[in-house]
C-alpha cells in the first residue's frame, strides 16, 4: 500500500463534488510508541478490503488513513478495529486515489523462498535460474506481494509436486495454480466464486506465464461443486479464515490420503480457530509459516507421519 494523502473536502465552498470522485475512508489514530498496533491495523485493513492507506504523524500519534471501495468494507474494518485497545477511529470521506498508478511507480521483482521470483512485468525479472511468475496488478487477489501469497509459495516449494494434481480454492489471479504447474504438477484446477473480479484474469496470466494448454483449468462455482471421487495431492486455500472453516467439509474429502492442504490469509490471532477446525476434519498441522501478523499452515492426514 502506498503512503499518500489528499486533503478532505478540497473543493470550492458550496461546490458539490462528484460522488464518483470520493471514497469512504477510516482515520485510525495510533500512539507513536505502539509499532505493534500499526502492523495489526495494516493486517485488519487488508483483510477488510482497503484499497490503500497513508500514514502521517502529529502530536505523538500516527494517523493511518485507509481508503475503501465502499461503505460495507469500511464498516467491517471499523468493527474489527473497535476491539483493539489504544485506537481512535473516525469514518470520513476523501478524494479517490489511483492506487494502481502509485503501484506502477514502484514496480520490482520479488525473490520469494528459495526458488521463485515474482514480478508484474517480465522485463523486471533477471535470469537468475529462479522460477519466474509474471502477475500484473489486476482486480483479482494474489499478486505475490502480500505475505499471505508469499507464505503459500514458500510452503509449495517444499513439497514434491512433480506429476501431482493440484487444486487452488479461491484462485483469484491464478498465481498459486501457476506456481504448482511450474513446480511440475501434472494437472491443476483453480476455482473461484468471484466471477466479476476473476473473469479473464486467470486466462491472461496462464498465457503470459507460458503454462501448457490443459495443464491448468479454472472454473467458477462454489465448493459444493467439488466431486468427492476426485482427489488432489495439494490443495491451496488463500482466503479469509471464516471462509476456510466454512469450506473444509467440502474441500477435505477432495484431499488425497497423503495429500497436503495449505491454508493462508489468516491473522496469527485467528490461526487456532483454523487449526481446531482442521483437526475436526481429520487433519493435523504438518508445517507453518509466519510473516508479520499473518500465518499460513500446511495440513496432512492425522494418521500420516510427518
Amino acid at each position: 500500500m502506498s503512503d499518500r494523502r489528499s486533503d478532505e473536502n478540497s473543493g470550492a465552498p458550496g461546490e458539490s463534488p462528484e460522488p464518483s470522485s470520493f471514497d469512504p475512508v477510516l482515520e485510525i489514530s495510533v500512539p507513536d510508541d505502539r509499532d505493534d498496533l500499526i502492523d495489526l491495523v495494516a493486517a485488519h485493513l487488508y483483510a477488510a478490503g482497503s484499497s490503500g492507506s497513508s500514514h502521517e504523524s502529529a502530536g505523538g500519534r500516527t494517523l493511518v488513513i485507509a481508503w475503501f471501495p465502499d461503505a460495507t468494507s469500511l464498516a467491517i474494518a471499523e468493527t474489527q478495529l473497535a476491539e483493539v485497545e489504544g485506537l481512535t477511529l473516525r469514518p470520513s470521506s476523501r478524494p479517490r486515489i489511483d492506487w494502481l498508478a502509485h503501484y506502477e511507480d514502484s514496480l520490482v521483482a520479488m525473490e520469494i523462498g528459495g526458488c521463485f521470483v515474482v514480478a508484474p512485468r517480465a522485463e523486471l525479472i533477471a535470469d537468475t535460474g529462479r522460477i519466474a511468475i509474471v502477475i500484473p496488478q489486476e482486480q483479482a487477489f494474489g499478486t505475490g506481494s502480500h505475505e499471505t501469497t508469499w507464505m503459500c509459495l514458500e510452503l509449495l516449494e517444499g513439497m514434491e509436486l512433480h506429476g501431482a494434481t493440484g487444486l487452488d480454492v479461491g484462485t483469484g489471479s491464478g498465481i498459486l495454480a501457476i506456481a504448482m504447474a511450474k513446480l511440475g504438477a501434472r494437472r491443476v484446477f483453480g476455482f473461484d466464486n468471484d466471477l466479476a473480479d476473476t473473469w479473464g484474469v486467470v486466462a491472461k496470466n496462464l498465457a503470459r506465464n507460458g503454462v501448457a494448454e490443459g495443464q491448468v483449468s479454472y472454473f467458477f462455482a462454489s465448493a459444493e461443486a467439488l466431486a468427492p471421487s476426485h482427489r488432489f495431492d495439494v490443495i491451496t486455500m488463500n482466503i479469509l479464515p471464516h471462509v476456510i472453516i466454512q469450506l473444509l467439509p467440502d474441500v477435505v474429502p477432495s484431499l488425497a490420503p497423503s495429500g497436503r492442504l495449505i491454508t493462508s490469509g489468516i491473522l496469527v490471532t485467528q490461526k487456532d480457530d483454523v487449526i481446531a477446525a482442521a483437526v475436526t476434519h481429520g487433519l493435523k498441522l504438518a508445517d507453518e509459516r509466519t510473516r508479520g501478523e499473518w500465518w499460513a499452515g500446511a495440513f496432512c492426514s492425522a494418521g500420516e507421519r510427518r
